[in-house]
């Protein structure tokens, strides 16, 4: 995403060199980690701090953002959410076909063709990546766990509520009655991933609460 701002800082890293740890000890090709939670836990910027652990140690990993998946653009979405009373707020949003295709090609080691998405005009770019040599796949979104191919499905334990208690939204940043019904609804469906998860990460903990 274009318009991405990631806020990465200690335990992120921290969860990061915990999964990394996870990661190396059972490696094999081609290997896919998935990573959800709700909005604002934490799950793109604890991708990215992975990708760069595993890089230092010497493994090629690629990032996806589940966001760049949505079958709509983010005004005709909102438009068909509406249209719906919320009710089609869900995994359904989301161009299942062409992420499988995307996994399959990095499954391959493939040339393959990623949306990305553009915030700012409100449509979606295309980016041609090559998988040939990316060792590992770093899957992140709300609805990631419901991918069953993964070899790794870390769930972040912390919610919505207890982020914004530890880190207040930015001024301007803080959602409007609408978007308060849509993560509702978003929410309730990261809860039914927890029992798909294989390595869980709680940011609410003073302790190094990092665990199968």
């Amino acid at each position: 995403m274009y318009e991405i701002e990631l806020r990465i800082n200690k335990k992120h890293r921290r969860a990061a060199r915990y999964i990394a740890q996870k990661v190396l000890s059972e490696l094999t090709p081609k290997y896919i980690i998935t990573i959800t939670g709700e909005n604002r836990t934490g799950k793109a910027a604890t991708a990215h701090a992975l990708g760069v652990k595993l890089r230092k140690e010497g493994i090629k990993a690629k990032v996806i953002h589940m966001a760049n998946y949505y079958k709509l653009s983010c005004q005709d979405r909102e438009k068909e959410r509406l249209a719906s009373n919320f009710e089609n707020v869900g995994p359904n949003e989301i161009d299942w076909e062409r992420l499988n295709q995307n996994i399959a090609d990095f499954k391959n080691g493939k040339s393959s063709i990623l949306p990305l998405r553009d915030g700012i005009n409100y449509q979606t770019d295309l980016l041609q990546v090559d998988f040939k040599e990316i060792e590992v796949l770093i899957i992140n979104g709300l609805y990631a766990l419901f991918l069953d191919e993964a070899n790794l499905k870390v769930y972040i334990e912390s919610t919505y509520e207890e982020t914004i208690d530890e880190e207040p939204i930015p001024i301007g940043e803080q959602p409007d009655d609408f978007k308060k019904l849509v993560w509702s609804k978003e929410h309730s469906f990261v809860r039914k991933q927890k029992n798909n998860a294989n390595f869980f990460v709680d940011f609410t903990t003073n302790l190094e609460d990092y665990h199968l």
